[in-house]
């Protein structure tokens, strides 16, 4: 499963949800907050799937 990390104002975020729902390919949207708490792209966690801190970050599959 697809797992798209996307902020609801992103334009770029927006433009990814609209390719996918085009392809017909089926993900799992997770919200990355943008200001909460400094920005929660600049988080450990989330910066382990994105170096740059990047939104969007889509996943497509295991990490090893």
């Amino acid at each position: 499963m697809l797992r798209l990390y996307t902020y609801f104002r992103s334009s770029a975020a927006y433009r990814v949800r609209i390719a996918l729902n085009l392809k017909g390919l089926a993900y799992e949207a997770v919200p990355v907050h943008l200001l909460r708490d400094g920005g929660e792209q600049n988080l450990p966690a989330y910066r382990a799937l994105s170096p740059l801190g990047t939104v969007p970050a889509l996943q497509t599959g295991a990490r090893h």
